[in-house]
């Protein structure tokens, strides 16, 4: 997948898990690839982790201003910019919280995103997904 945060419009990219949108049966690993084109800065927005939350397994996810994790569960929880330099590579599970915050810069910032799973995983519902990500009938608010 191509990324693209034009100069001081690029939005953000609330925190998620991208486990979260693939349908694949909970604890299939998914290896996040992804690949800075042009500097990612933390002027215009390079990627913000979670270190650690990974361990924690599925976030309840919203639909807000994206598919994405409620900002009060990441409140207090101490995140890391990743600054990458054109061709710079980082590597990630699946199950990582993170997130982009928009380009302020007068820069774009571009990348590419690619997901890897283990070969032969037979896909599940989104229903059965959702059991484990989704906010539909839980009692749970954002």
């Amino acid at each position: 997948m191509a990324l693209v945060k034009p100069p001081r419009l690029g939005r953000e990219k609330p925190w998620h898990q991208d486990h979260a949108y693939f349908d694949y049966p909970l604890g299939t690993p998914v290896l996040g690839v992804w690949i800075a084109l042009d500097a990612a800065t933390i002027e215009n927005g390079c990627m913000q982790l979670l270190p650690g939350r990974h361990r924690e397994g599925p976030i309840v996810h919203f639909q807000r201003r994206d598919w994405q994790i409620c900002d009060n569960v990441i409140m207090g929880t101490k995140s890391v910019a990743a600054p990458l330099p054109p061709g710079g590579l980082l590597l990630f599970d699946g199950l990582l919280p993170h997130g982009t915050p928009h380009n302020s810069s007068a820069n774009r910032r571009r990348a590419l995103q690619f997901h890897y799973a283990p070969e032969g995983i037979t896909k599940t519902t989104a229903e059965e997904r959702m059991k484990h990500f989704g906010s539909e009938g839980k009692i749970v608010s954002c």
